[in-house]
């Protein structure tokens, strides 16, 4: 387990991403009501993971480019499909 460097909810609150210090994104997806407990607290599970960013080398500027992610952002949903952007503050990452 790697610390976890960034979280984001999804526009409904249905799915949460967080992505650690090592370039990984896990996407959690909220549990459905349950009708015998309509007012339980939401539960989430692991839906996805992947790994978005790897280390890298920057010989223009002679520097290492860390995999840890620094931000995530959901796209606006346009079809039943999510999209997600993830940055390590070098490179964008696109994942659907």
């Amino acid at each position: 387990a790697d610390i976890i460097s960034t979280v984001e909810f999804n526009y409904s609150g249905d799915l949460l991403a967080t992505g650690d210090k090592g370039g990984r994104v896990v996407i959690f997806q909220r549990e459905q009501e349950n009708k015998s407990r309509p007012h339980s607290r939401g539960e989430y599970n692991v839906y996805s993971t992947f790994q978005s960013h790897e280390p890298e080398f920057d010989y223009l500027k002679s520097l290492e480019i860390e995999e840890k992610i620094n931000k995530i952002r959901w796209l606006p949903q346009q079809n039943a499909a999510h999209f997600l952007l993830s940055t390590n503050g070098k490179n964008c990452f696109l994942s659907g």
